[in-house]
């Protein structure tokens, strides 16, 4: 074995041009693989976090029926157990809304919106929205007087200034219309433009006095977990904990199910991109190879006639390929680690799409991330490639006749 493994690394070597040419090759498709699915790993976790930054963390606790129909008539029973089971665990924190459609309205324009009351001391831990904050400041944690958050381009659409109020109205309990002036205290700006131009936020009493909730009413808690902990598996654990049957505990999983399916499209896009890459570098090697066999024909036979099985020299001949897999994959992979650590620290600037990215949840600077299972994938997918495409000439070399190969010219 060590024989063969010495003369298969002489071997690639006889011809260092041709052997330079594959390496580049494979190192080429290597960078453009590790350097793809690194960004696609990264758009996909910034979509992901984005919907759980800004629409209910990892887990959502609500009443019965309320992510199908979000009504105000829809709310937590017994928020205050709720509140209290949640807080025993350290890993959890949560931050209660009270969430209604409405309407806002400026001295010029109106519009539809989410209207969405917070703590403002607990929602900072569950919701990006305060970190995106770019003129002005968030809720004052007191809430005393009537404040509101609104994204940028919403304030922009309305024509209305920050210290500027705006008017909010949306239907009660009673099926009244009540309304309320709210003065702007900060503009915020988010990875996702449908959210800024539909979303306001205020006091979580002063929304509750809005639409005729009491103190002890939420539409929603809002759970942001720990990086140790699983939403799903901590969400089975509070469905039993909690044993409510008008309770709804929803993962973001289960609440974005298109976001699901995108990062499952993009998880199959990692696949498909190593298949195309790698299945054209295949019929290269193919090519090579079956020009190494044809010009060692009599050098084969010589190796058969001193007593090389045919199994020895379809190994050789794998050996080669190997070693060449090996040199690509070190220099295709050298160069994505220099290139994709740079870009991790400045990202890549894709102003020119923003609006685009926008409306996914993406920001206008994408950061690769590596998903250390999909590069492992991918590898093992290149090495069956490649020692697949060399099948074909290592059996037609371990095929050839002793005689007529010694004889041949």
């Amino acid at each position: 074995m060590s024989i063969l493994i010495k003369i298969a690394w002489r071997n690639i070597w006889r011809n260092p041009r041709r052997s330079w040419v594959l390496i580049t090759a494979l190192a080429v498709a290597v960078f453009s693989f590790l350097g793809s699915v690194a960004y696609i790993d990264g758009f996909s976790i910034q979509m992901i976090d984005s919907a759980i930054n800004l629409q209910g963390g990892h887990i959502q606790v609500s009443g019965r029926g309320y992510h199908k129909n979000p009504t105000i008539r829809t709310y937590v029973p017994d928020v205050a157990r709720v509140e209290r089971i949640i807080a025993e665990n350290d890993a959890i924190r949560y931050a209660l809304q009270t969430t209604t459609p409405g309407m806002i309205n400026s001295a010029e324009q109106a519009s539809g919106v989410v209207i969405t009351g917070v703590d403002p001391v607990r929602e900072v831990e569950v919701s990006s929205v305060a970190e995106s904050i770019i003129e002005g400041s968030y809720l004052a944690p007191e809430g005393e007087a009537n404040e509101v958050v609104m994204g940028a381009m919403l304030a922009e659409q309305l024509n209305v200034l920050l210290g500027e109020k705006v008017v909010l109205m949306a239907n009660d309990l009673d099926n009244e219309v009540g309304a309320g002036a709210y003065r702007i205290v900060g503009l915020y700006r988010t990875n996702s433009s449908d959210f800024d131009k539909t979303n306001v936020y205020l006091h979580l009493n002063q929304a509750r006095n809005l639409i005729g909730y009491t103190a002890e009413q939420a539409s929603t808690v809002t759970l942001r977990l720990d990086p140790g902990l699983d939403p799903v598996e901590t969400a089975i654990h509070l469905q039993t904990t909690l044993d409510a049957a008008d309770l709804e505990i929803l993962t973001w999983h289960e609440r974005s199910p298109l976001l699901v399916m995108m990062n499952e499209m993009m998880n199959l896009a990692n696949i498909f991109l190593v298949i195309i890459l790698f299945t054209a570098i295949a019929f290269t090697l193919i090519n090579s190879f079956i020009m190494v066999i044809f010009e060692r024909i009599r050098e084969i036979g010589i190796m058969s006639a001193n007593g090389v099985r045919p199994g020895q020299v379809r190994l050789m001949l794998y050996l080669e390929a190997v070693f060449i897999v090996l040199l690509g994959t070190a220099v295709g992979g050298a160069i994505a680690v220099v290139l994709i650590t740079w870009w991790s620290a400045v990202g890549l600037d894709l102003s020119a799409f923003a609006e685009g990215l926008s409306s996914f949840g993406a920001a206008s600077v994408l950061y690769p991330y590596i998903h250390w299972g999909h590069i492992l994938n991918g590898f093992v997918m290149i090495f069956v490639l490649v020692l697949l495409a060399v099948l074909y000439p290592a059996v037609k070399a371990s095929r050839f006749e002793t005689v007529d190969a010694i004889n041949h010219v």
